[in-house]
């Protein structure tokens, strides 16, 4: 959830609750003031009541209007104090009920003692109490509509530079070379985010060059010597002038050397995918570099004795760089030979949404989590350096791939699944 959603939420959360609360406040204030209006109405009524029967002796009930009820019932000694309470009184005419404001009083006149009752309507004050709740109802929707509506709009502008920042951030790319420049802004918070980000974008475009710089470097270096250690390794081991432990011992040496190399020339491939060294992209067919690795592979399969089987959608094309593409296809495919038993099955399959290989093998299921972790062999092969699928997973990481392993019928499934990509 956006954090202005979140605001506004809050806002409008907290707004309802104080007017709920607000709301029953006022009906009570309200019901309270209307309630002493009506009782000193009803105090003026009794004074001006009394009067008329000392003058009239009238001891009937009457009734001077709609609004008002007095009924008048002789007793034979007081037992009434005056107070006041709410009651519902029914009408015979409309068949209903109506609130009444009640006085109740005792009188003695002329040695007559007189219980008095005083009704005054209560149902057009309720009426207005009603009508004066949804009209302040309506106005503080309005004002609450009015101020989200004004808060969104404030705090869009307000927001505008994080969103610019967060946007620049976000893609931002250290090969691009661009200089990383983020909108000014009035607020200061927002400047001391931009002078922060500043700061440590510097920092990591310096570590990040130097780092490079040094990967470059040594891999330029590293190479030269290995060469040369590799060179006289084979001409010692050509001289033949070497009795069967020094030749095991030099030979030892050349097969550490050439491995060497490898792990040099991988781990720098590795460090070019997770720096995206890689920029250039265009769609490739993995069917026929699938077909093109096979046949240069033909002897090595024969060797095997393995059984190919390819299953390839036409015309299946993957936007990504040429080399990576290769690459991806080749770790898979060798891996799946190296890994294979004599007279296994190789199957191939190319799909618009995957690229699929299984393999037949001696082990039962592996451990998928462990698989695509550098220098991790269930191979005890000297070829296998434990990187291939290492490399497989950071170009699909690159290229948002999702990459799956499986077990099932006695085959080993490696399942490259192109979401979210470009494919034709």
């Amino acid at each position: 959830m956006r954090l202005l959603t979140r605001t506004t939420l809050n806002l409008l959360s907290i707004s309802l609750f104080v007017y709920l609360f607000g709301v029953i406040a006022f009906y009570y204030s309200l019901r309270l003031q209307v309630d002493q209006n009506v009782n000193q109405e009803m105090l003026r009524r009794k004074g001006t009541l009394l009067r008329q029967m000392q003058e009239a002796h009238n001891s009937s009930a009457q009734k001077p209007g709609r609004n008002e009820i007095v009924v008048i019932t002789p007793v034979e000694k007081p037992t009434l104090h005056d107070n006041y309470r709410d009651t519902l009184l029914f009408d015979k005419e409309e068949n209903r009920y109506h609130l009444y404001r009640q006085l109740g009083f005792t009188e003695t006149i002329n040695d007559q003692s007189y219980e008095i009752r005083i009704f005054k309507s209560l149902e057009e004050t309720d009426t207005l109490i009603i009508q004066i709740i949804a009209t302040m109802t309506g106005l503080v929707i309005l004002l609450i509509i009015t101020l989200l509506i004004v808060n969104r709009y404030s705090s869009r502008l307000v927001w505008g530079a994080f969103y610019d920042t967060l946007d620049k951030v976000n893609s931002y790319d250290l090969n691009s070379h661009e200089d990383f420049s983020l909108q000014e802004s009035d607020i200061q918070e927002f400047t001391d985010l931009n002078n922060v980000l500043h700061k440590m974008t510097d920092r990591i475009r310096d570590d990040y060059f130097n780092l490079k710089e040094y990967t470059e470097n040594a891999s330029h270096e590293i190479q030269t010597p290995l060469a040369i250690i590799h060179s006289k390794l084979e001409l010692l081991l050509q001289s033949g002038e070497l009795n069967e432990k020094q030749y095991k011992a030099l030979a030892d040496a050349y097969e550490a050397s050439v491995r060497l190399a490898k792990y040099n020339k991988t781990l720098i491939l590795l460090a070019k995918i997770e720096n995206k060294q890689f920029p250039e992209e265009r769609e490739v067919v993995l069917s026929e570099i699938a077909d093109n690795l096979l046949e240069s592979l033909e002897d090595l399969i024969r060797a095997r004795e393995l059984q190919v089987e390819r299953y390839f959608a036409a015309g299946v094309k993957v936007k990504m760089n040429p080399y990576l593409a290769e690459m991806l296809v080749v770790n898979l495919v060798k891996n799946a030979i190296r890994h294979n038993v004599r007279g296994g099955k190789l199957i191939l399959e190319v799909t618009n949404r995957n690229l699929r290989i299984s393999n037949t093998g001696s082990a039962g299921a592996l451990d998928g989590a462990e698989l695509f972790k550098r220098f991790h062999t269930s191979s005890k092969s000297p070829e296998s350096l434990g990187l291939g699928l290492a490399i497989v997973s950071k170009i699909c990481l690159l290229y948002h791939f999702e990459i799956h392993y499986n077990y099932q019928e006695g085959l080993h499934c490696m399942q490259v699944d192109f979401k979210g990509r470009e494919k034709g």
